[in-house]
């Protein structure tokens, strides 16, 4: 048995750490960008057929699945999808979350969905949701909870898991993606939306539905999209949506250097233990 932060005693088998999360992290990432370098699929054919989508995108992913249920279920872990007490959230940070929906939902309308194979949208699909289970599940959820351990504060906990999103997307070049760098910067900021919905809602699926909803959108886009309305405003609006990120990052930040981020991880009967706002 070991010790939480709050005191309480929790059945981990190893306890929630950074040096831990960055082992699950690199495990991660062998076993997905090796499986999709094996496929032989360069990185902007991923979702050119089913057949390719399946065989870069969804069998790498769904192993990837594999090894974080497996790693989560062995060190039992706590408060990886469900937070013990939901933290306060201004409802100006919801404004970012809302425009990314929105975003994604243009994108939509701008589809050519004539264009797509039943198989293949459902193959986009599954690559989506797993994209969203997978990284949100390890980010938002292991990496997350390792930064929450401790006597970090909110802010640190949340500036550091949008950076090691962000950086994470480097691993693109290794799949022929020579925008990867850009990639880094763009993730990031997406994942501080991803961060909010996480602590708004205090459950992980629902970064996980946001998550797989972008990506569903832009990968369907990239494909098979249609000159028109929807796809002019998605474009003019995603550079709003790049900016509100950096700014409401800046600003979480700031407001959040004094807030332990043990809160989020003790239960709300525990809260004369966790550490004061200093």
């Amino acid at each position: 048995m070991s010790t939480s932060a709050t005191g309480s005693s929790v059945g981990w088998r190893v306890r929630p750490s950074v040096p831990v999360a960055a082992v699950v992290f690199a495990v991660y990432c062998v076993i997905v960008i090796s499986l999709m370098q094996t496929s032989g699929i360069g990185y902007e054919h991923f979702f050119d057929t089913a057949a390719d989508t399946v065989r870069a995108a969804v069998l790498p992913l769904a192993a990837g699945a594999v090894w974080l249920v497996a790693f989560l279920v062995w060190a039992r872990w706590d408060h990886v999808f469900r937070d013990a007490r939901r933290l306060p959230l201004r409802w100006g940070y919801w404004v970012l979350p809302v425009l990314m929906v929105l975003v994604a939902l243009l994108h939509l309308v701008g589809v050519d969905w004539g264009a797509f194979a039943p198989e293949h949208l459902l193959a986009v699909l599954t690559a989506s949701v797993l994209v969203g289970f997978t990284e949100e599940t390890l980010f938002r959820g292991i990496v997350l909870r390792s930064l929450r351990q401790g006597d970090r504060s909110e802010g640190t906990a949340a500036l550091w898991t949008t950076l090691w999103f962000g950086a994470f997307h480097v691993t693109n070049l290794l799949l022929g993606e020579p925008g990867a760098v850009l990639q880094v910067v763009f993730a990031a900021l997406g994942g501080v939306a991803f961060y909010l919905l996480r602590r708004g809602t205090g459950v992980l699926i629902a970064a996980m539905a946001l998550h797989g909803l972008w990506d569903f959108s832009t990968f369907l886009s990239g494909v098979h999209a249609v000159d028109g309305v929807a796809t002019d405003a998605a474009s003019f609006l995603t550079s709003f949506v790049y900016v509100a990120a950096l700014v409401t990052l800046v600003v979480l930040v700031v407001r959040e250097r004094r807030r332990p981020a043990a809160e989020a991880i003790t239960a709300p009967h525990d809260a004369s233990t966790a550490p004061a706002p200093r």
